[in-house]
């Protein structure tokens, strides 16, 4: 137990050096949803920073030179608004509760005046108490939850639904992968951006959706290190696209594949074809998809709450 000696805190930017405290802390708040140093700076580097701001700092002992603690704003790409944040707080769990959490929010406070900031937005886990009502006394409510769903292929009979795939197949409805349809070119990779765009749009969000520009997804997506192409299933009819189900690799789990982004364009849903399209787990606040995913046998873990306050009335926006 560290020993409770009143602390002198001092603030600087994040340094790349400290990449491997930043994702120590993480992992240390987070146990069941660790991350490596690899996706951390992969994260951080595919975003353009000529249009969206990531700012991080870092809350550091200054009597042992250690940091503690630390702090960052985010613009949400598909949720894209010069005056809105994703606010961010990690604090070692050794060092909570001694006002470390209370002087990093100061900063993030005083950085979103500085930006004459509207909205901010947090996440909190449910089974994280402390951490919502930390949040709740300084002004932020719940927006919205979202429940991790998680299926265990190795005891899950899968069998009941290949008659989604057979019944697709009988109405013209043909499967296929990223990695086949990158050997197309150019013009296949820019159709299956746009219907990445028109599902997205249609996925239940905290704010006005953001298409992502070609360059902005290829960076996002293509060439994130984690995603299988092989892995990035596509529904189509004919030369069209109608839908998709991408998987990405974790690091620190390598059993587990995370599956990203799930859909169908409007004319051919009730379909059975997102059914098809499924084949490992989903995280998703969409009830429709949670339907599917519980039909399928995935079985819903702890959510995670996006927590949202309001930093200028709506006159001023």
């Amino acid at each position: 137990m560290s020993e409770q000696r009143t602390l002198s805190l001092g603030f600087r930017e994040f340094r790349s050096s400290s990449y491997e405290r930043l994702v120590e802390v993480y992992n240390a708040n987070y146990p069941d949803y660790r991350i490596s140093v690899a996706e951390r700076r992969s994260r951080d580097e595919s975003v353009d920073r000529t249009k969206y701001l990531l700012k991080r700092f870092e809350c550091v002992d200054l009597e042992r030179d250690r940091i503690v603690g630390f702090g960052e704003l985010i613009n949400v790409p598909d949720m894209y608004h010069p005056r809105k944040f994703m606010a961010g707080i990690l604090v070692d769990p050794e060092q909570q509760c001694r006002g470390v959490g209370r002087a990093i929010y100061t900063r993030v406070e005083e950085e979103l005046s500085s930006r004459n900031a509207m909205l901010a937005w947090t996440m909190a886990k449910e089974d994280l108490p402390r951490r919502i009502e930390f949040f709740q006394r300084r002004g932020f409510s719940e927006r919205t939850r979202n429940w991790e769903s998680r299926l265990d292929l190795s005891t899950t009979d899968t069998t009941p639904f290949h008659g989604y795939i057979e019944k697709a197949l009988k109405d013209g409805i043909t499967f296929t992968t990223l990695a086949e349809e990158q050997s197309h070119g150019q013009d296949s990779l820019r159709k299956i951006h746009q219907l990445a765009q028109v599902i997205q749009a249609d996925m239940p969000r905290e704010a006005d959706f953001t298409p992502l520009s070609y360059e902005d997804w290829e960076t996002y997506s293509l060439k994130n290190p984690q995603l299988l192409s092989e892995g990035y299933f596509l529904a189509k009819d004919g030369s069209d696209y109608v839908g998709m189900s991408d998987v990405h690799r974790i690091d620190t789990e390598p059993g587990v594949l995370n599956q990203d982004d799930t859909g169908v364009i409007r004319e051919y849903r009730g379909r059975g074809i997102a059914t098809a399209l499924i084949k490992t787990w989903n995280e998703s606040g969409n009830n429709p998809m949670l339907a599917i995913n519980i039909k399928i046998g995935f079985k819903r873990r702890v959510g995670w709450i996006l927590m949202e306050k309001t930093l200028r009335p709506e006159s001023s926006r």
